[in-house]
C-alpha cells in the first residue's frame, strides 16, 4: 500500500507543507496532530470527480476536521463530522475553486481549529477566495491519525527530488 507517513512535523501552510514523496498513487497520509497544530499536505488530484479523504474509520479517536486548499491556498472544500466525529471530503470537481487535476493541499486539524481567513463553510464547497495565512486556536484532544486518500498521486516523485539535491550538489562546487 502507498503510504506517508508524517516526517518530523508537517507544517500547516502551503509554505511549509509536508511533500509526500513517491511514484503513482498515494492511499494514505498517517501522522499526530498534537494540541494546537494543523497539518497540511501535498497531494496531486489525479479527478477531482473520483476524489475522496477520509478520517472514517483511520484510527482517530479523537474529532477531525478536513480540509482541500487548491495550489494557490484557497480553500476548496472542508468537512467536520461527516461519520461521527470522523471526517469526508468528497468529490470537488463542481466546487467554485476547483481547478482541476493538479496539485492540492490536504489539510487535517481537531475540531474547531479553523483555517484564517475563515472558509464559508465547514461542510462543503467553499465560496471564500481569500488564501489561507493562519489558523484560529482550539482546545480539545488530539492524536494519531490516517488519512485515506482516493484518486491522489504523491507530491513529488523520488526522481525529482534526487535531481534537484544533484543540481543544488553541483552548484556548490562550481561555486
Amino acid at each position: 500500500m502507498a503510504q506517508w507517513v508524517e516526517q518530523g512535523d508537517a507544517g500547516d501552510l502551503p509554505a511549509t507543507a509536508q511533500i509526500p514523496l513517491g511514484d503513482g498513487p498515494l492511499v494514505t497520509i498517517a501522522g499526530t496532530i498534537t494540541v494546537n497544530d494543523a497539518d497540511m499536505y501535498c497531494i496531486q488530484s489525479v479527478d477531482p470527480a473520483a476524489f475522496s479523504a477520509s478520517t472514517t474509520g483511520g484510527g482517530a479517536t479523537w474529532d477531525t476536521q478536513l480540509f482541500l486548499f487548491n495550489a494557490n491556498g484557497i480553500g476548496v472544500i472542508a468537512n467536520d463530522d461527516s461519520g461521527g466525529l470522523q471526517s469526508l471530503l468528497p468529490a470537488f470537481a463542481a466546487c467554485q475553486n476547483s481547478t482541476g487535476p493538479g496539485q492540492y493541499y490536504v489539510a487535517i486539524s481537531r475540531y474547531n481549529k479553523d483555517p484564517l481567513p475563515a472558509l464559508s463553510t465547514s461542510n462543503g464547497c467553499n465560496t471564500n477566495s481569500a488564501p489561507i495565512t493562519g489558523w484560529g486556536s482550539s482546545t480539545g484532544t488530539a492524536g494519531a491519525y490516517t488519512i485515506t486518500l482516493t484518486s491522489v498521486n504523491y507530491c513529488g516523485t523520488v526522481a525529482t527530488e534526487r535531481g534537484k539535491r544533484l543540481d543544488e550538489d553541483d552548484r556548490r562546487r562550481r561555486f
